[in-house]
């Protein structure tokens, strides 16, 4: 009986087939440490998603509130894979941005970011973007430019908080390490430098901290209140007015020039009611009367929840005012 002999570039082929020749993802562990740390364990979770094969949770979003300093939450439903981690699924939500609903968010992570993976070790969460994550529109001369000399390094602050804030809220992680991976590019290292952050540090960046002061909670927010009435910001003020009972901007500004000056303030942490959507906060405050400073203390200033941002009735805030 004659054999019939298989030519050696078929058997090659079918080799290929069996092992695969896809591209692997970049391990930004692997990448960036030689070996594993003893002791430490490591969770690789899978950036897949099937459609039809999904949970929902409700996660808790941070945006940066309109042209604010500051970051306020959007609570939303996410389709998460069962092949897929929520920390994921919260990442690529903040990079598609808020709401519709939600008019008063805005995205700040760069709209061609693409989330290529991430790994949890211990308490610290490891994100890996592309280098689309770099692209946002801050200009080389932004440090002689009027307009993006404040803006720009807080925009890049705001950008990782937004992450940091959005990961940790209901999840035990204590830090947030940023690495981007340059297609095409050698990296030594797939963290990201201090300069992106625009503060004149250099070297390559530590994992992010939650940072609650630029979170608009109850007291982050009442504080902003009483600093633009401090210093007759009526426009600022205006934004954290509910929309609900909200007059005209120059009359309220007309009604408001009237209210006596607020020289110094501090404010408690408050509680919020069991739905989430009523706040009181305790402040003491002084206000400059006709012959000396006044004290009020331990005053309740009431905020409500308007689209997931903690806001003040104008009705409210005018009888603060005229304390």
């Amino acid at each position: 009986m004659k054999r019939k002999l298989i030519p050696a570039a078929l058997i090659l082929l079918l080799l290929l087939l069996l092992g695969g020749c896809a591209p692997q993802a970049v391990d930004p562990l692997l990448k960036n440490e030689t070996t594993d740390a003893a002791g430490l364990a490591m969770n690789v979770f899978p950036a897949t998603a099937g459609e039809d094969n999904v949970d929902l949770v409700t996660a808790t979003l941070y945006f940066r509130y309109l042209d604010e300093p500051l970051l306020a939450s959007e609570s939303r439903t996410l389709n998460v894979a069962r092949d897929e981690s929520v920390e994921f699924a919260i990442i690529r939500a903040l990079v598609e941005g808020p709401s519709a609903e939600h008019g008063d968010l805005r995205r700040l992570i760069p709209a061609n970011t693409k989330v290529e993976s991430v790994v949890s070790r211990d308490d610290t969460l490891f994100v890996t973007f592309n280098e689309g994550f770099l692209a946002d529109g801050v200009p080389d001369d932004w440090a002689t430019n009027e307009t993006w000399q404040q803006e720009a390094p807080l925009m890049r602050k705001l950008i990782a908080q937004s992450i940091v804030a959005s990961v940790t809220e209901g999840n035990p992680y204590t830090g947030l390490q940023i690495l981007v991976h340059k297609h095409g590019e050698t990296q030594t290292s797939l963290r990201l430098e201090n300069t992106y952050f625009l503060t004149g540090a250099t070297g390559l960046s530590e994992p992010v901290t939650r940072d609650e002061t630029l979170l608009l909670t109850p007291q982050r927010t009442a504080e902003t209140i009483l600093t633009a009435w401090s210093v007759r910001e009526y426009t600022r003020l205006y934004q954290y007015v509910t929309e609900t009972d909200r007059p005209s901007l120059a009359w309220f500004s007309e009604t408001l020039s009237s209210a006596p000056p607020l020289t110094r303030y501090t404010v408690c942490a408050g509680s919020v009611t069991q739905d989430g959507q009523i706040a009181t906060v305790t402040a003491a405050l002084y206000t400059l009367g006709d012959q000396a400073e006044e004290e009020t203390v331990a005053y309740p200033i009431p905020l409500v929840r308007e689209n997931g941002v903690w806001k003040i009735t104008f009705a409210h805030l005018r009888v603060l005012m005229a304390r």
